[in-house]
């Protein structure tokens, strides 16, 4: 991959910046609502950063996670604008589309989180749970679709689109359910995060030290807001700098685009596929046990593709995780 996007490496980002842009300015069109400000700029911070990395890194796994939240909250702004500034009829869906994708949204999230940030979970366990989160995630988002048990939270007062029977089961399933899986998913984030540094070193450890600083503001921002007004405004308002936040972590600070570069350039061409891959997590601090769980091999098969790569470029095979990886950052700069 290059610093030169071919023709098709431009549809994917620039249908997330259409999307959202579009999305973002028709809500905006229909007047000016603080309480759902947040989604618009959340829209606006995911899609950008997911356009902008695909553009300099295409097919990333990551950015392409971040591009779906942004259209899904450019759909809940859009949907939650419209059916708070009308009250028709005529409105109902937009009212409905407004509030049924947030339990979808905060699986993808967690998913994201979980898998910051290259794209992939830890390991096959972190991934087994990840498919759970977003399962779980669906499943609140259907029982909202189905039923209006998420109306009231979300401000919307036009009637839902549907006329179910079983209201009352369905609004102490929500209660029991969708309350406690969206705060469990904001443990698994903390959870998550802590598990990935334990295993870290060098480059990553400072984009999760960077990510984490960016939550720490937003989370100083909402405490002061509750503490000062009575009011989690001030945080919700502050959240899109963490996915921008995340973006310049992305893009300026990883190892792994430097490995891209290079490779793209002819740098690596003696390396056999395994070894690229072998090298990318390299790149991101892995040691050799962290790798072979991450690809499912033994650590017999791990190692002699490692010393192969120190082999052919001409580093010591012997030498400790955070040299090796200031090793490769070396040579590969030459």
């Amino acid at each position: 991959m290059s610093d030169e996007p071919r023709a098709g490496d431009l549809l994917v980002p620039l249908l997330f910046l259409g999307a959202v842009a579009s999305m973002v300015s028709a809500g905006l069109a229909q007047g000016f609502w603080l309480a759902n400000m947040h989604n618009g700029l959340l829209s606006i911070a995911f899609g950008g950063v997911a356009a902008w990395t695909l553009l300099l890194r295409p097919n990333h796994h990551e950015a392409l996670l971040f591009g779906v939240v942004g259209v899904l909250e450019g759909v809940l702004y859009l949907g939650r604008q419209i059916a708070h500034q009308t009250d028709g009829a005529e409105n109902t869906w937009w009212g409905w589309i407004g509030v049924w994708p947030l339990g979808l949204i905060l699986s993808v999230i967690t998913c994201a989180v979980l898998c910051f940030p290259e794209g992939r979970f830890l390991t096959q366990g972190w991934r087994r749970l990840g498919i759970a989160i977003v399962a779980i995630g669906l499943l609140c988002s259907i029982l909202s679709a189905l039923w209006p048990v998420e109306y009231a939270a979300a401000g919307i007062e036009l009637p839902h689109p549907f006329a179910i029977d079983g209201i009352d089961a369905a609004t102490k399933v929500w209660d029991l359910m969708a309350h406690a899986a969206y705060a469990a998913f904001q443990v698994v984030w903390v959870v998550g995060v802590a598990a990935r540094w334990r295993k870290a070193n060098g480059i990553l450890r400072d984009q999760l030290a960077l990510l984490g600083a960016a939550v720490a503001i937003t989370t100083i921002a909402l405490l002061v807001g509750l503490a000062v007004w009575q009011s989690p405004r001030l945080g919700l308002l502050t959240t899109p700098f963490v996915p921008v936040t995340a973006g310049w972590i992305m893009i300026r600070l990883s190892l792994s685009r430097v490995v891209e570069t290079t490779r793209a350039a002819g740098g690596l061409a003696g390396l056999s596929p395994r070894e690229n891959d072998v090298l990318d997590l390299i790149a991101q601090g892995m040691s050799n046990k962290a790798i072979s769980e991450h690809l499912h091999l033994s650590i017999k098969t791990v190692e002699p593709v490692v010393s192969s790569i120190f082999t052919k470029l001409q580093l010591p095979a012997d030498a400790t995780i955070n040299r090796r990886v200031l090793a490769v950052l070396a040579r590969l700069e030459e």
